[in-house]
């Protein structure tokens, strides 16, 4: 299948060398795929749409470019376009994974797998079916029990907190405001859906770091 592979395609990753191993990639494995070019920041892909002529059939993404944009930004933009879009990613965190799965990406590759399956996962998508990489993609994927389901405003309680707002002004931060009793519970909750998944969590600082881990928050700098 990946011999007959015929597409062309583009990368969006904030780090050039990834894109020169892809596109080296592509051309030992599948070298029936016209490369198109590279977009380092999601401003940079906006231009790139208007310079790529004709389009790609296929965009791999990255899936946090800390440029401030959402994957599902990019995602937006290309299928308006008609491009399908790959996340290719080194990440685990499962939640931005599944966040893009739902905003329409065709397909996850993680950058550790082996080319043949990388390839494999293009040639899908490509075709229009959904596909991933290997049994660690599908599971972060499908595995519900490996993230609790947070509710949005547990999730908003450690945002402020992992943002250093004290706690007893949090939830004078929150919108709409409640009170400090209601950011209690709401911490409480969280804790709780760790707990309740064999998560070592004890504390509010400890459901953030868990949460930053999920993908629920975005990685303290």
């Amino acid at each position: 299948m990946t011999a007959q592979l015929v597409a062309r395609l583009a990368v969006v990753d904030d780090h050039p060398v990834v894109a020169e191993g892809i596109r080296r990639i592509l051309e030992e494995h599948a070298p029936g795929v016209t490369w198109v070019g590279v977009a380092t920041s999601y401003a940079g892909l906006l231009d790139a749409l208007r310079e790529w002529d004709p389009l790609p059939d296929v965009v791999l993404y990255d899936l946090d470019l800390r440029d401030g944009s959402t994957t599902e930004d990019g995602i937006a933009q290309l299928h308006s376009r008609g491009v399908t879009v790959v996340i290719c990613t080194g990440e685990f965190r499962p939640i931005p994974i599944r966040d893009a799965v739902h905003a329409g990406a065709m397909g996850v590759m993680l950058k550790g797998d082996p080319p043949e399956r990388m390839v494999d996962v293009i040639s899908s998508a490509a075709a229009g079916d959904f596909a991933v990489s290997g049994d660690v993609a599908h599971l972060l994927i499908s595995d519900e029990a490996l993230t609790p389901k947070l509710a949005p405003r547990e999730i908003e309680v450690l945002q402020l907190l992992a943002s250093g707002i004290p706690r007893k002004v949090i939830g004078k931060r929150m919108s709409p405001p409640v009170a400090e009793t209601t950011v209690i519970t709401y911490f409480k909750r969280a804790v709780q859906k760790y707990r309740d998944l064999g998560r070592q969590v004890e504390t509010p600082q400890d459901a953030v770091r868990a949460a930053v881990h999920d993908g629920f928050l975005r990685p303290i700098e």
